[in-house]
């Protein structure tokens, strides 16, 4: 069973242009090298140098695919990442076996979105920031939003407000893959509760999203499928 972000009624509607939009998804690896190999071998997927996160324990690669893109992601330092909630979700992932670790969507207005989504009875935390340093001593910073418990699985992605110059994106990295893949198409999310997780889902991103929810003994991420010039690849 799956259950799709857009529903007839709201595709009549013209709906405002959603507050967010699938910006990446997180590939926990326990070695960055390696998942960069596998990646270029089985997907034709070509991994970038990204950068470390400090205090957090973790590092990254980036496969950039315009305006959203893969993040390769693993613990560099044990002793940082078990004194960080979002490192140990990487860890559990790794521990469980799963490909992906969480997903992420963005906004230009994180206040508002927090806003809006506590009148409608969300429950949220203060956003926190982050940066990085990219091999080339660019800063990249941001600010996080998280809708839930970032140190366990789940369906929900995590907010993020971009503070980078135009054309400093991740995604928008200079890269050649061998796929030609140039885009994030689809994120399909599992849940034991398909129709409530995609009605939180909508409230997040409108009617009109890259996501499908379909019904699974536990919640996160299943694949990512990408667009190529010769049609979808997918990403499990």
């Amino acid at each position: 069973m799956s259950e799709g972000i857009m529903h007839a009624d709201a595709r009549s509607e013209s709906p405002s242009p959603p507050p967010a939009a699938v910006d990446h998804v997180l590939i926990a690896v326990a070695d960055l090298a390696e998942g960069a190999r596998r990646l270029e071998a089985e997907y034709g997927l070509h991994a970038l140098p990204g950068g470390r996160h400090p205090g957090v324990g973790t590092a990254n690669m980036i496969v950039p695919l315009g305006s959203d893109y893969l993040e390769l992601i693993a613990i560099v330092d044990r002793d940082e990442a078990g004194r960080a909630p979002t490192s140990r979700r990487i860890a559990r992932a790794l521990a469980d076996g799963c490909t992906f670790a969480t997903w992420a969507v963005r906004t230009t207005d994180l206040g508002a979105l927090r806003t809006r989504l506590l009148k409608n009875g969300w429950k949220l935390p203060e956003p926190s920031s982050g940066s990085r340093v990219r091999p080339d001593g660019i800063t990249l910073r941001w600010r996080t939003l998280f809708l839930a418990p970032v140190d366990e699985p789940g369906v929900l992605p995590f907010v993020i407000e971009w503070s980078v110059p135009p054309g400093m994106h991740p995604g928008e990295m200079a890269a050649v893959h061998a796929s030609g893949s140039k885009g994030i198409g689809l994120v399909r999310l599992g849940d034991p509760d398909p129709a409530a997780a995609a009605d939180r889902l909508r409230a997040l991103l409108g009617p009109d999203a890259r996501v499908t929810v379909e019904r699974a003994e536990t919640s996160g991420v299943l694949a990512v499928e990408l667009n190529t010039p010769t049609g979808k690849i997918t990403v499990r």
